[in-house]
């Protein structure tokens, strides 16, 4: 028995597929997917310890030291039950941590280069009975993620996944079916995922609308949006990403998941030099959280009682 743990956008869902393409051909199974977020990482591997795998792989989902010595305890227990772990990465707060990831015996792909998907194009796919679809597959990841480019098919096919997924009804259910559509039919795209990409469409345009009044600083180098009283619904990284731009300045935008705890996203320009994990993540674990990502793409939390602090530090951020 095997399991993939991944991160739910394209880089994460696509490198997973690949993954378990290679497994269906070398094994004849069909390992068993989770999909998480750095900060509940912890939540998905005790899942695993009342039935543990032989194999975890865990793809695209970055440490977040807030949550760190949970997930290293999760990950001890199921070490000390034998099971083996390879870890899929390219966030730079997992590569910190590949000291403590060597002392528990658990391997480490890392590229800083590249994604996720780009360890699974070049290492996996070819192991798969269909490596000319899986690179193609993990190339969209590759483009969703910023790392490479591509032809029209290749954007528009990008543009319709990422779009799917980010739709407010796209559940884990729908995920694990889309890696379930690639690994099994080898289609990119259905009629569900174009549906639900008309759906991301309407309401990332109707929040785009109500996000752009919330607006409570704007300088030369970013903006800072509090959106604490608006419900995003997953569309925060998109509307920052949107806003970024149009603007063509780097887009914070501070808004609440739930009643404990103040999200921070940040999206970086080509042209800015800013780099979102280095500048956020620092002021996230000094205000009693925690948080990750890359140099142009961060989302850091903290406890709610901190959120007025978070904005002023941001704030202070953009007019360094």
């Amino acid at each position: 028995m095997a399991a993939v743990v991944a991160h739910g956008d394209l880089d994460g869902l696509a490198s997973a597929a690949v993954i378990i393409a290679a497994f269906r051909k070398s094994k004849g199974i069909y390992p068993k997917l989770l999909i998480a977020q750095p900060y509940v990482l912890h939540r998905a591997l005790l899942r695993l310890l009342s039935a543990p795998p032989r194999l975890v792989v865990i793809t695209d989902v970055g440490v977040d030291e807030a949550v760190w010595p949970s997930v290293s305890r999760c990950l001890e227990d199921l070490v000390a039950k034998e099971v083996k772990i390879l870890w899929i990465d390219h966030h730079i707060q997992t590569a910190r941590a590949s000291l403590d990831l060597a002392e528990l015996g658990i391997s480490l792909l890392y590229t800083s280069s590249g994604c996720a998907s780009s360890i699974a194009r070049e290492v996996f796919a070819p192991l798969t009975d269909d490596p000319s679809f899986y690179a193609k597959l993990a190339r969209l990841g590759e483009i969703a993620d910023n790392v490479a480019v591509g032809d029209r098919e290749l954007m528009f096919l990008t543009d319709r996944l990422v779009a799917a997924l980010s739709a407010p009804s796209s559940k884990e259910e729908f995920k694990a079916q889309l890696v379930r559509m690639w690994v099994e039919e080898r289609k990119f795209i259905n009629d569900e995922v174009v549906i639900k990409a008309e759906e991301f469409e309407k309401a990332l345009a109707l929040k785009l609308a109500e996000i752009k009044q919330r607006i409570v600083f704007e300088g030369e180098r970013g903006l800072l949006v509090d959106a604490r009283d608006i419900k995003l619904g997953g569309l925060a990284g998109h509307i920052a990403s949107r806003l970024a731009r149009e603007r063509g300045k780097i887009a914070i935008v501070v808004f609440s998941p739930n009643e404990r705890e103040v999200v921070a996203t940040c999206r970086v320009p080509p042209d800015a030099e800013f780099n979102a994990v280095v500048e956020l993540a620092p002021i996230a674990v000094d205000l009693g959280g925690g948080g990750g990502g890359l140099s142009r793409a961060a989302a850091v939390r903290v406890p709610s009682s901190s959120g007025d602090q978070l904005l002023k530090r941001l704030r202070e951020a953009l007019t360094r």
